[in-house]
């Protein structure tokens, strides 16, 4: 796995180009998360892109401003495989990881078109560019000789790129980037619905500066205020609890979204999100308890129970995560913990409460009785394995 990264010039009108704006960043920033983001430990950027507006991006992001440093001097650049990267070039994460697992030097295809070449330079060619990646001096007829010189071999990614030479590149890196900022365990109603919703609020954040810690905070003021309203038991006010909650669930949607696009990620924040989570949806179950004995009388137990299987869910999902996404037993597990099966539940209690009241204790049953399935299953599953793992 290649462990650095160089940016480079194209051209010398990318001192400037550089620093358009893609997703309220300069481009040369999205380049920088883009390899930080594949796994690349130091990013290298020539002195000539330092500017007032890459300076603060990188202050905003503390996991960026470790990976970079200042190409100021020939030994800052080792003599190592590298992922040379064009400063106003823009390729999703993955395809510079599978660049950066190239056995050699190699050329990502979707980049030749644009005449900004995205490539593994070995340690000859790297040799050949020192001088130039140092001095921060356009590559472009440097590297049209070397390759006219040398065929490297070409790694198609099946991804987008986009090099970003004017604001109309930039208005479609930044569309692109958008466009990807889904994550692999989302539902279709994520995709038709959340997100649709939650990339504005993104946009807006990361305009106004508001960082993913905060957009939690909100997200879970949202769904209590959400779970208060439930627990009045009224039609009207279930109806506006389920708006409620659909808002929260965009919230969270959107922290997620602006700490990947501002590179912000981190241990706070991943805690931060599951306590928010866990509370709002525990709470939830309670309130529905609540409500239910507000209309009939009984309930609140089953609610009380259902709310304890969620807390235990939540504790148990962090204790022991889960399988990657690839295997059956997580997608078995996603099923069972997706959102659209609580928001299944809350339609139901709904419908139940406006079309037949004198039913919800009964459906209150059924709620806590699978609320408990997800955290059954986790221990089955780890069973199975231990059983699996002994010696025979």
């Amino acid at each position: 796995m290649i462990r650095q990264a160089a940016l480079y010039l194209v051209a010398a009108e990318d001192v400037r180009t550089s620093g358009l704006a893609v997703a309220g960043r300069p481009v040369v920033f999205r380049a920088i998360v883009a390899a930080v983001r594949a796994g690349v430990a130091r990013v290298l950027v020539p002195l000539a892109l330092r500017s007032p507006e890459l300076q603060a991006a990188l202050e905003s992001s503390p996991r960026a401003r470790a990976a970079v440093a200042w190409l100021d001097n020939p030994a800052a650049l080792a003599d190592e495989p590298t992922l040379v990267v064009p400063a106003t070039g823009l390729t999703p994460p993955d395809a510079l990881r599978r660049m950066a697992a190239a056995p050699g030097a190699a050329l990502l295809a979707e980049s030749v078109s644009a005449d900004a070449p995205l490539f593994v330079a070995d340690r000859p060619l790297l040799a050949a560019l020192r001088t130039q990646l140092v001095a921060g001096v356009p590559l472009a007829e440097t590297l049209d000789r070397a390759r006219k010189l040398r065929d490297l071999p070409v790694v198609m990614s099946g991804r987008w790129y986009v090099r970003v030479a004017d604001a109309a590149a930039a208005a479609d890196a930044e569309a692109r980037l958008y466009a990807g900022l889904g994550s692999p365990i989302d539902t279709q109603l994520d995709v038709s619905l959340h997100r649709r919703l939650s990339r504005p609020i993104s946009r807006a954040a990361v305009t106004a500066g508001i960082g993913p810690n905060a957009i939690t905070l909100a997200s879970g003021l949202v769904g209590l205020a959400s779970v208060a309203t439930f627990a009045h038991g009224e039609v009207l006010a279930v109806l506006a609890g389920l708006l409620l909650y659909v808002a929260a669930v965009v919230l969270d949607h959107a922290d997620g979204e602006v700490a990947r696009l501002t590179l912000t990620e981190s241990v706070l924040g991943e805690w931060l999100d599951i306590v928010v989570d866990t509370l709002i949806h525990g709470t939830m179950l309670l309130a529905l308890g609540v409500a239910c004995m507000r209309v009939t009388g009984v309930g609140l137990t089953a609610g009380a129970v259902g709310a304890v299987a969620v807390m235990v869910s939540g504790i148990l999902g962090k204790v022991w995560p889960p399988a990657p996404p690839s295997t059956a037993e997580r997608g078995l597990l996603d099923r069972l913990s997706s959102r659209d099966g609580f928001y299944g539940m809350l339609l139901s209690f709904v419908v139940v409460r406006i079309a037949a009241p004198a039913l919800l204790p009964v459906l209150l049953v059924i709620i806590a009785a699978g609320s408990h399935t997800y955290w059954v299953a986790r221990v089955a599953f780890l069973l199975s394995r231990k059983t699996r793992r002994k010696p025979k």
